[in-house]
């Protein structure tokens, strides 16, 4: 017997446990595609490589996201899609996904939404694993075109152009190509896929689709639990894709890198515009302008054609007669359609609390060295030193593994050094925002019974406005923290972390699970804040908008950059096209 269960778990296999709770995934899929209804026709040929949708319709959970609007996914082209918080972005991507929007069967889809399974195959193998299972279905496909048509059939072509594409016998050379750019070591290329943290399945997942090359490609948010390095390759792979991509990304650098077209997602519908995000934000704008031209001049118009007609109406018959006039004229504007009033997605301001001055320095590392136990203590960090104070403004990169997370929690005292010694004042205080802090919220509370639980002897009131400051409002304060979206959770912990009114502000990837409107909001906070700031980010945009120094972590040390994040951004590019150009 155990040597059957040995066999049933390797290569992939599943114990009972995971078995179980395989079901139940599929249980809440289930449950989700329920909660989800979506109307649309297809009117493009149904052989062709573009995917056009007409009366696309889209509701969850009784709510009306998307209303007879229509949608175009040119092959060759790369979506960024766009849209503020609980629009509905990741809800569309799933319909998608899951073909209830009508997709040609012959192309295939591909959603990457989640982290790989913690299974015993490698990670090469998980990134493979798929490859064999698509050409045998291709295959077939083809058999069957062969006898049901023949050999002119113009899918049997496509059919063919797709096998020659994944190519078996490269397969492995190109996956671990694929996993080396997300830094995978040729070690953890072998290391089972349940071996990994959240963060690197979620890397095995993106390299599982890019190895898959589908013709539809949807990513949400592809760049979370990237670093820098690992940002500034997949931009340079994505930009060269050669199918359809559609994304989802809080990154306005990585939309611009990558991007040839923008869809917003706004007041129920899709509008697409053409080149990266920051051409869609001038050309937006310049629409938004003309179009309220277009719509106060009309108001105007109406106005006082509405004035003469109930001054003179009832007067003379000239004036009467031109009051006629004026009233048709007025009809005619309004049956052929008015000018709709820009309607500006609600965006949300932050504020971090200014703090009492302390003298420097408040934060001072002498002679410190760290190690995890089992390695050497000296293994993330030899004897560094720097001082951190109010007005410090610090962006920490470095390639990953290289200890920055680390070296904020020996700032904030969740790490005790090895070796040396890390100073603070008497009176700092510090808060650390985590992308995993979400997860040691009390799911089971309300947002505002959190905080009320959390900061003992304060009201009701001030709690609800507490966390209102952050965008968590009306039901969504009296509802429990697990059914809230992600963004929204992370709401709650800025709100908790600002209530704590720190004197350093220390944001590990900040970014993950807000919207771009959000991201900007929370720069203009740090901008404003007295305090000091320590950040770590895979978003080069926030750290364009905020930092003042860039330290670099790396050879278990810690130096100043001495140029601007964009110089940085060209160090890593220069450096991957040196690699490449060596193999």
């Amino acid at each position: 017997m155990a040597r059957k269960d040995k066999k049933k778990g390797g290569r992939g296999g599943k114990t009972k446990k995971e078995a179980e709770e395989a079901v139940a995934a599929k249980k809440m899929a289930a449950l989700a595609i329920s909660d989800r209804s979506v109307t649309a026709v297809l009117s493009s040929h149904p052989m062709g490589r573009d995917v056009q949708v007409e009366a696309l319709t889209l509701t969850f959970h009784g709510r009306v996201l998307l209303e007879e609007c229509s949608m175009h996914l040119n092959h060759g082209r790369r979506y960024g899609l766009v849209g503020p918080n609980g629009c509905g972005k990741t809800t569309l991507l799933r319909a998608i996904g899951a073909r209830e929007v009508p997709v040609p069967n012959f192309i295939d889809i591909f959603l990457l939404e989640g982290e790989h399974d913690p299974v015993d195959m490698s990670a090469l193998d998980c990134v493979t694993a798929h490859l064999k299972d698509e050409v045998a279905r291709l295959e077939a496909d083809a058999d069957r075109i062969m006898e049901d048509i023949g050999p002119d059939s113009p899918e049997l072509e496509l059919i063919y152009s797709r096998l020659d594409e994944l190519d078996p016998d490269l397969a492995e050379t190109r996956a671990a190509e694929i996993l080396h750019g997300l830094n995978f070591t040729p070690a953890m290329q072998a290391k089972a896929a349940k071996d990994f943290s959240g963060g690197w399945r979620m890397r095995i997942s993106l390299a599982k689709a890019l190895f898959i090359r589908p013709m539809l490609l949807l990513l949400d948010e592809p760049t979370n639990h990237l670093d820098l390095e690992s940002c500034v390759w997949l931009e340079d792979y994505l930009k060269e894709y050669p199918h359809c991509l559609v994304m989802v990304s809080h990154s306005q650098d990585f939309l611009n890198g990558v991007c040839t077209n923008i869809i917003h997602m706004h007041q129920k519908t899709l509008k697409t515009y053409n080149g990266n995000y920051d051409s869609y934000v001038k050309t937006r704008a310049e629409l938004e302008e003309h179009q309220m031209k277009r719509y106060n001049w009309e108001q105007e118009q109406i106005a006082n054609m509405k004035e003469y007609i109930a001054r003179f109406g009832h007067g003379s018959a000239k004036l009467a007669r031109q009051a006629q006039s004026k009233e048709k004229t007025l009809a005619k504007m309004v049956a052929d359609g008015l000018t709709e009033k820009v309607k500006v997605d609600q965006t949300l301001t932050f504020k971090f609390p200014n703090v009492e001055p302390l003298p420097p320095p408040v934060l001072a590392f002498t002679n410190v060295s760290f190690g995890y136990p089992g390695l050497s203590p000296t293994s993330i960090y030899n004897k560094i030193d720097f001082g951190v104070d109010l007005d410090s403004r610090i962006a920490l990169v470095g390639p990953n593994g290289a200890g920055k997370s680390t070296l904020i929690k020996l700032m904030t005292g969740a790490l005790v050094p090895t070796d040396g010694i890390v100073k603070t004042h008497s009176h700092l205080r510090t808060a650390r925002y985590h992308q995993h802090l979400s997860e040691s919220l009390d799911l089971e509370a309300t947002p505002v019974g959190f905080m009320m639980d959390t900061f003992p002897g304060h009201t009701i009131e001030e709690m609800r406005s507490a966390v209102g400051r952050y965008g968590v409002t009306g039901a969504d304060q009296t509802t429990q923290i697990k059914c809230l979206s992600d963004g929204l959770q992370s709401r709650v912990v800025f709100a908790w972390l600002a209530w704590r009114n720190p004197h350093l502000l220390m944001l590990d990837e900040p970014t993950n699970s807000l919207d771009i409107e959000t991201i900007d909001s929370l720069a203009d906070a740090i901008n404003q804040f007295n305090g000091g700031l320590v950040l770590v980010s895979h978003d080069f945009r926030l750290i364009e908008q905020v930092a003042k120094e860039i330290w670099v972590c790396e050879k278990q040390g810690v130096t100043r950059w001495e140029g601007t994040i964009r110089d940085y951004k060209d160090k890593i590019r220069a450096e991957l096209e040196a690699e490449k150009g060596n193999h």
